[in-house]
């Protein structure tokens, strides 16, 4: 069946050359259609619940709303586990969902569940939103700043270019930062209102009717129709305030008892662009756009509009589609290095002809591999090419393999179109079976759960892509192309002197097997325990990245703009030394940060600064030389930057500590962060869980001090923070006889003290609120002698019929599964100290914590090591059980499969050893390369096997072992070849995955050795095969 296969494709070689062409054409259209980014996105099986109750402070929103939504949203099956944050005046519910699970219907559910406790919920609180979660594709920031125009003069112009910019395609949505909304505001004068003796809750209601915007009917006339509406409110402050009013039986105009004004609201955040005030336009591109194509259409239409707006300045910062470009230029390149020293070291090893049959080989099946990327909805990414860079000397070996098999059928005399069928058909199950003991290995990496699996995912899936793709060209094209280049008489490099060195090393070890393999099953087990017990693990290994972020807090009682100035005036002394810290944007925002654990904070005394940096210079030969010959978009511009952010974040610490930011802005904190990649965003988070605060303040606070004095952490930080004082009212017994309640207290007071909202009006363009509140609102003197209306007609002082108590409140309450949790957060230097062994120092502590009646949760790394241990057994247990499977079915022998597979344990000495000479911790991505190993290792091992299995005497062994050593020696100097730029330079994100070249290639090439020297004398010696006696003439 297969042979007629092959010898279709072979005999009809005009339409296999067509259809190769074909396939290459449409693999290159592929990939220039397909998404580049760099991680790729995954949907998120999440839904969130937000709520606002505008001045409910962080316990009564918890005790009124919070709780009772989580009691009721517990009672649902689907949802996993249960994450809130309650802020003042807002709170949002993240709900993560079991696996499988439909998030659209499952968010119904939950509407619907939340619309039956509606009732139970405050009356003039808003109706809580429900909204499945999406991963943000965060693309570039668009800064609008002006010498002339005033912020609120450039909220027009923002708002006018993001509705130009969302008309571009692949534009999800676009935050501005800094903008807000219009409304007339009317600030009460007290004093006028009480000098003219008017009841202030009739100047609510009166201000509440002073517009009408809804239809009020149709006239249907039989000689004419028409519609009915008021005039809807004034269209200017100046027309407000001349309306006239009748309060109380008195008449006056708004503008004698208020000052109107049509304003901007108040900012929740201000921004600001390398010193200067500025509006932000966050553009977040969507599922399916390509970031470096929309970029393209950004920059298509700003010229025009620069040209239109000669005072107000445009810059695009922050722009990943520039870091795409960058990071794929620099992976591309490698793969193309990859290509080239492996053709050319075939060239040297075999012979030109079978170099130039691989050389077709190898980007054929990237093409066939693009073609499903693109139809399977995957995107081009850092991920998906680190799979590809460690499969080019994997896939490979198919190549050569096959078309060394044909070669030798040629040398024996056959014509070429008959060796390719010959040598091919012979090849069909050795090589599909070491192919799927390739995906075998891999694949189980698909179970890794959660955000780490979706994230690593992809290494499994481009290179069984491509795996298959190689499959595909070995016995489709490869065959035609070998049968019109290879020829009998081909000059083949010479491996005399190598086998004969290989023959003696072969029969040394032969003629001491019992004492070789009993030494080497003691060894090589007490070399692997010592080196994984003197190994550090970390999750992922440290980058080099483009930015690098500092996180500030100041004193709850600090005002938005004061926030404001405390960071431009840090922004502006960082400018300053822009050159030394290789600075090429900054900006900063006030209202808004991300803390050390990575959670965000909307409090007008939080900020947050990006640093963007330069480029990083070329630091080695790679990305010197072969990076800009190799690459299809190098840019060189803006390649000043001489040392890593990783230092800068260190130089940065520096100043901030020399020039004592903390004390001189009264700072609660402000930390250097960095970016990291995958779900650990702090590497120690560790709960505390009581319903006693004192004790949880007890602990936090020793936690945090016992962390802070550890050489190696980097930041720390906790989640116990106190926010703005509490005010309570509680209505004394002269308030009570006077017949006051804090019903109505609270209402008269919420009028004056929130603003809020009584009417809506529109003017020339737009719809606007019409809000009230005091003027003196922000005077505590006048909040305590604040009028009250008694029965009579007569007003009573607040402070004379109420007790003013005060109250610390929590700035912020965090939950889990409804239980109140207090965090403390840290990240580590893993060079100096991993988070485990952070963890197991402050462990007797910990301990003493615990003995007190509180529960401690780890988080973290330490929650997510936890869950790694568990995928990673199940995938390796997987991997083996089908990696034998394959196995038993090549030789259909236990003993045989069993010495096979007794090189992987032993192969993972190679892997230790690597990272012990790199100079590397342990990580996630190393496990992932520890498992891929046992795949790609056992290839050698099946090449091996399929020989010595018909070897009958240790004479056949030494000749059988003998001919495999090219081949073996072959397939493991491309396949580390392949990966030796991500070995030994990799550059930016890449870095991340370098663990898994190091593991791949150390451990195949201490595989190697087992498979030439260990596995022949193991097989010799299971199946006592002994010399042949010599016979005496």
């Amino acid at each position: 069946m297969f042979e007629k296969f092959l010898r279709f494709f072979v005999e009809n070689s005009r339409m296999n050359y067509t259809l190769f062409l074909l396939v290459f054409a449409i693999g290159i259209w592929s990939y220039s259609k397909t998404p580049k980014e760099i991680f790729p996105s995954f949907d998120l099986d999440m839904i969130s619940i937000k709520g606002s109750y505008s001045g409910a402070s962080v316990d009564i929103l918890d005790k009124m709303a919070v709780t009772e939504i989580e009691d009721n949203i517990k009672n649902i099956d689907s949802v996993d586990t249960m994450s809130t944050i309650v802020s003042p005046g807002k709170f949002t519910i993240v709900l993560e969902l079991k696996k499988g699970k439909n998030k659209y219907q499952e968010a119904d559910k939950i509407k619907d569940a939340i619309t039956l406790i509606k009732s139970n919920l405050p009356s003039d609180m808003d109706e809580p939103s429900v909204n499945t979660l999406d991963r943000t594709r965060s693309l570039a920031d668009i800064s609008i700043t002006s010498k002339k125009l005033s912020i609120d003069q450039l909220k027009p112009f923002a708002d006018d270019l993001k509705s130009k910019l969302l008309t571009i395609n692949g534009i999800n949505e676009i935050t501005v930062f800094g903008d807000s909304d219009k409304y007339f505001e009317v600030l009460l004068d007290e004093r006028k209102i009480d000098a003219l003796n008017l009841n202030k809750s009739d100047v609510f209601a009166v201000i509440g009717n002073l517009s009408y915007i809804f239809p009020i009917g149709k006239i249907e006339d039989p000689k004419k129709h028409y519609y009915i509406s008021t005039y809807n409110g004034a269209k200017n402050a100046e027309d407000f305030g001349n309306t006239l009013i009748k309060i109380s039986n008195k008449t006056v105009y708004v503008r004698d008892i208020a000052t109107i004004s049509k304003k901007y609201e108040d900012s929740s955040t201000l921004y600001s662009f390398n010193g200067e005030n500025a509006l932000s336009l966050e553009i977040v591109q969507s599922e399916t756009g390509d970031a470096i194509n929309i970029v393209k259409d950004i920059k298509k239409i700003l010229p025009d509009i620069q040209k239109n707006n000669p005072d107000i300045n445009i810059s695009i910062a922050d722009d990943n589609s520039e870091r795409i470009i960058d990071r794929l230029s620099v992976v591309s390149s490698n793969i193309m290095l990859g290509i080239i020293l492996i053709t050319i070291l075939v060239a040297l090893l075999i012979n030109g002809r079978m170099s130039f049959i691989i050389a077709m080989g190898i980007p054929t099946s990237f093409v066939i591999a693009a073609v499903y990327f693109y139809l399977s909805g995957y995107t081009i990414n850092m991920i998906s090419l680190v799979g590809v860079l460690i499969a080019i000397g994997i896939v490979v070996d198919d190549a050569i393999v096959v078309s060394e098999n044909i070669q030798q059928h040629i040398e024996e005399g056959h014509s070429p179109k008959e060796a390719a069928i010959i040598g091919a058909k012979e090849m069909i199950k050795p090589v599909t079976v070491a192919s799927l003991t390739t995906l075998f290995s891999f694949l189980p990496v698909l179970l890794i759960s959660g955000t780490m699996g979706e994230v690593m995912k992809l290494i499994p899936i481009a290179l069984s892509a491509l795996v298959v793709a190689s499959l595909i060209e070995s016995f489709v094209f490869l065959p035609i192309h070998a049968a019109h280049v290879l020829k009998s008489g081909s000059k083949v490099t010479s491996w005399e002197k190598a086998n004969a060195v290989y023959n003696k090393i072969i029969h040394f070890f032969m003629n001491w097997k019992k004492t070789f393999i009993v030494i080497f099953i003691i060894i090589v087990p007490f070399l692997t325990f010592k080196f994984i017990s003197n190994s550090k693990f970390q999750m992922f290994p440290k980058f080099d990245g483009s930015d690098v972020k500092v996180t500030l807090k100041a004193n709850a009682n600090t005002t938005l703009e004061e926030s404001f100035k405390i960071v431009s005036a840090i922004e502006a002394d960082l400018m300053k030394h822009s050159d030394e810290f290789y600075i090429r944007n900054i900006n900063s925002i006030a209202g808004y940060r991300k803390d050390v654990g990575d959670n965000t904070e909307n409090f007008p005394y939080a900020m947050y600064m990006t640093v963007e940096l330069q480029k990083l210079k070329a630091m080695n030969v790679l990305d010197k030389y072969v990076t800009p010959a190799l690459s299809l978009e190098y840019d060189e511009e803006g390649r000043t930057r001489e040392i890593t952010s990783d230092e800068i974040s260190t130089k940065l610490k520096e100043f901030i500590s020399k020039n004592d930011y903390k004390n001189k802005f009264n700072l609660e904190e402000i930390e250097v962060l960095e970016r990291k990649v995958g779900p650990v965003k702090a590497d120690i988070k560790i709960g505390v869980v009581t319903s006693d605060n004192q004790k949880a303040i007890a602990a936090i606070e020793k936690i945090d001090k016992e962390l802070k004095q550890i050489e190696g952490i980097k930041s720390a930080s906790n989640s116990l923070k106190f926010g703005i004082d509490e005010i309570k009212i509680k209505v004394n017994s002269y308030g009570e006889q006077l017949g006051l309640t804090e019903s109505f207290i609270g209402n008269y007071l919420s009028n004056l003290y929130l603003l809020k909202k009584k009417a809506v009006s529109f003017d020339e363009k737009e719809m606007l609120d019409i809000k009230i509140q005091s003027r003196d609102k922000d005077d505590y003197e006048s909040f305590k002698n604040t009028k009250l209306p008694v029965e009579g007609g007569s007003f009573v002082t607040l402070y004379e019929v109420v007790e003013l108590s005060t109250l610390k409140a929590f700035e912020q309450l965090l939950k889990d599964e409804g239980i109140k949790n207090f965090y403390v957060f840290a990240n580590v230097n893993p060079d100096i100290i991993t988070a485990s062994e952070v963890i197991n120092k402050i462990k007797p502590m910990l301990d003493e914590i615990e003995k007190t009646g509180i529960k401690l949760v780890f988080k973290g790394e330490a929650e997510k090591n936890a869950e790694l241990k568990r995928d990673m057994l199940l995938a390796t247990v997987l991997a083996l059980v089908l990696i034998m499977l394959s196995m038993l079915y090549l030789f259909n022998s236990f003993r045989e499969t069993f010495i096979v597979m007794s090189v992987i344990p032993f192969s993972i000495l190679g892997v230790l050893i690597g990272h012990q000479v790199m100079g590397l911790n342990l990580s996630m991505p190393s496990m992932i390369g520890a498992l891929g190993l046992a795949g790609v290792v056992i290839n050698d091992g099946i090449i091996m096997m399929t020989y010595l299995k018909k070897a009958k005497t240790i004479e056949e062994i030494f000749s059988r072992a003998i001919k495999r050593f090219r081949p073996i020696i072959i397939t493991t100097v491309t396949t580390i070849v392949g990966m030796l730029s991500l070995i030994l330079f990799p550059s930016g994100e890449a870095a991340i995955f370098q663990p898994i070249a190091i593991a791949l290639g150390f451990g195949l090439a201490w595989g190697t050795v087992l498979n030439l020297i260990y596995l022949p004398v193991l097989y010799t010696l299971t199946h006592k095969l002994r010399k042949v006696p010599k016979i005496e003439s």
